[in-house]
């Protein structure tokens, strides 16, 4: 049983086409199913919530990255496969799965190829593409093992699970996060000096002098300091494309 939650975007009279071509398509191949469309009135926890109760086991989001971010969130301790028919300009993380955008999505959904893939969780949050830290007297320790301090320059820290993070595709697969630590130190006159490192970790700690914010890229969503970053393996049920990065 499908069940298609559309992005408030949507409702813009300009998505008409689309829409209809969509529907019309996943009528063809046969998988087509409830629809609610979302608005800034109703209340994406109740309706998903409602919907399992009632026996879903594929949720279809329509739309973009940030929705997408939020249902994962939502369902992600449930037994439910996801999908994407990606709409809109903002559809990072479609690419990365391989789903083309619009009507040929459909047939992604309908080839049905699911993988099993890592989340990441900050605190209580769970996120499916990448963190991202900026600042300095940032202190990140590693696995309960080591610990970085972060002191001088300015730093950008990015916290990976499913990205392409500078020319490097990340690993869901691989039950790690991918840390990637730019540091750009500036002198006066002279040129600045960028330096960056990259490991793997399964646990991180995350602290500063200060509170610093931590933004959760799939929803544009602000948590601060302290944190705990964990990688949760093979949490989500995701439909994939054949032209994935992983």
């Amino acid at each position: 049983m499908y069940y298609y939650l559309y992005d408030p975007q949507l409702s813009d009279k300009k998505y008409n086409n689309i829409t209809a071509r969509i529907e019309t398509r996943l009528t063809d191949l046969g998988i087509n199913g409830k629809i609610n469309r979302l608005s800034f009135l109703k209340n994406i926890n109740q309706l998903l919530f409602e919907e399992i109760k009632r026996g879903v086991k594929t949720v279809i989001i329509v739309g973009d990255d940030k929705t997408i971010g939020q249902v994962i969130n939502l369902v992600a301790d449930f037994n439910i496969t996801i999908g994407l028919i990606p709409i809109g300009s903002d559809n990072n993380i479609a690419r990365l799965l391989g789903v083309p955008l619009g009507e040929e999505a459909c047939d992604v959904i309908s080839s049905r190829i699911i993988k099993k893939i890592d989340l990441g969780k900050i605190n209580n949050h769970y996120f499916l593409t990448n963190l991202i830290i900026n600042g300095k007297n940032i202190a990140l320790e590693c696995d309960n093992n080591y610990l970085i301090n972060l002191s001088e320059g300015n730093n950008t820290i990015n916290i990976s699970n499913l990205n392409y993070c500078y020319n490097s595709p990340t690993d869901p697969l691989d039950s790690q996060l991918d840390v990637f630590i730019e540091n750009v130190q500036k002198k006066l006159l002279r040129k600045a000096k960028s330096t960056l490192s990259h490991f793997k970790n399964a646990t991180l700690k995350i602290t500063g002098d200060k509170t610093v914010p931590i933004l959760i890229n799939d929803e544009k969503k602000i948590v601060k300091t302290p944190a705990e970053v964990i990688v949760v393996p093979k949490k989500l049920k995701i439909i994939v494309g054949k032209g994935r990065y992983f």
